[in-house]
């Protein structure tokens, strides 16, 4: 049950035109001649345009080179100095000054009173980020670890506390 298609015998086709004379020939090439002179001509231009864009964004750069250079050469040289001999001071350290707590002794009469100076606590600086870090990172392992050790202690009791069959 094969079928064959047959195509219908009316198809159109279309007929090109080419000239095959000598002139028809010599039109063709001047005329593509002249497409490859102006596309030459507007790729030229082109280039000339990118090349204008590329010098004028180095122009600033060109520039602050020129004044770089202008500066250096026209910096006054600095005439360097012989060094002396170096003399060495020893600083002391500050002496801490120690609390004292004084008794005075008042007349028999009136009782005794005392002058005593308190020592206030400076706050202590914060710790650092790191620090912080690095304390809550092995406190967390501490926990861990101590869980861990509970589940291990939990298993091995539960398997000593079940009843074997012989």
């Amino acid at each position: 049950m094969e079928q064959e298609y047959t195509q219908p015998e009316e198809t159109t086709q279309k007929k090109y035109i080419r000239n095959y004379t000598d002139e028809g020939r010599e039109k063709q090439k001047q005329h593509l001649n002249n497409i490859r002179q102006k596309a030459m001509e507007k790729k030229r231009e082109l280039k000339e345009i990118t090349l204008k864009a590329k010098l004028m964004k180095l122009e600033p750069k060109l520039e602050l080179a020129k004044q770089y250079d202008e500066y250096v050469n026209n910096k006054p040289q600095i005439q360097q100095q012989e060094p002396e001999q170096e003399q060495i001071v020893y600083i002391p350290k500050p002496v801490k000054q120690k609390k004292k707590i004084i008794y005075k002794e008042v007349e028999e009469e009136e009782e005794e009173e005392e002058v005593v100076y308190i020592k206030k606590n400076k706050p202590k600086p914060q710790e650092s980020l790191d620090r912080t870090l690095y304390k809550s990172s092995t406190e967390q392992l501490h926990l861990r670890a101590v869980e861990e050790r509970i589940k291990h202690n939990l298993a091995g009791w539960h398997g000593a506390l079940m009843p074997r069959e012989y």
